[in-house]
């Protein structure tokens, strides 16, 4: 089985559709083009969302949008319907706020004994303060992003808690009550207790999340059977064939540790 956990945003974790055509699909839906049929697919729905729906405008939606409701959500989720089906062997893997959220909900699920693998996309290890820390004097993503991340550094810096936690505005396209959530989540010291085998795959060119935050774990976790990938693309992949090529290596490394049949 794999459960795959989506990144952030404010549709339903399978795309925007209008009517009967998808006009934006995401990680999830290209995994299922090539895993669907050797795996039970488990594709948890963002809380109180519905497939293909926006939710931007949504009040109770934006209010709800925390690491602790989400989180919560996913493993009620997973636990209830691994509750009622039985699987030798599980992947779980995170694109992004997925990721960040990866070894939280591996070190919370009900059956966690199941789990053989961890793949965590544009992830990395450091929390999102560190990595905009990183981004506020990186010369790769220029003068405009440097300011936007110095101005969520200084927002959101331990010495300033508690938050404000408002959902009304916007802060760079997602709410200050999301940030306030995700921002001092570290997955790395998380990480340093999991033994099973994980895929960490990043862009070199990452703006979002800079690649130093899965270099930090490949540097400081050595001996774990982990595996680092790395590509020429930024948070995502620039095109179909970067597309193709990333959908295609995850299936090869799952197929590896968790054979079908």
């Amino acid at each position: 089985m794999i459960v795959s956990i989506e990144g952030s945003g404010w549709d339903s974790v399978l795309g925007v559709k209008n009517e009967e055509r998808w006009l934006a699909v995401h990680q999830s839906a290209q995994l299922l083009q090539v895993l669907r049929d050797a795996y039970t697919f488990f594709i948890p729905e963002k809380l109180n969302r519905q497939p293909g729906l926006v939710y931007s405008r949504n009040v109770e939606d934006r209010a709800d949008y925390t690491a602790e409701n989400f989180l919560d959500c996913y493993l009620e989720s997973i636990n209830g319907y691994l509750a009622e089906h039985a699987f030798s062997s599980i992947v779980l893997i995170g694109g992004s706020e997925g990721a960040i959220l990866l070894p939280l909900i591996y070190e919370r699920m009900n059956d966690k004994h199941a789990v053989t693998a961890l793949v965590s996309l544009s992830g990395g290890g450091l929390s999102l303060y560190e990595s905009y820390s990183i981004l506020s004097v990186s010369p790769k993503v220029g003068a405009e992003w440097n300011e936007r991340y110095r101005n969520i550094v200084e927002e959101y810096s331990p010495e300033k808690r508690p938050y404000g936690y408002s959902f009304a505005e916007d802060v760079y396209g997602m709410s200050n009550r999301w940030f306030a959530s995700f921002i001092h989540i570290r997955p790395f010291d998380r990480y340093k207790d999991i033994h099973i085998p994980i895929l960490f795959a990043h862009g070199e060119r990452d703006y979002n999340v800079p690649v130093e935050s899965t270099r930090y774990i490949q540097e400081n976790l050595p001996n774990k059977p982990f595996e680092y990938r790395y590509y020429k693309w930024d948070h995502q992949p620039r095109n179909k064939a970067d597309t193709i090529q990333l959908r295609r290596e995850i299936a090869e490394w799952v197929r590896k540790m968790a054979p079908p049949g």
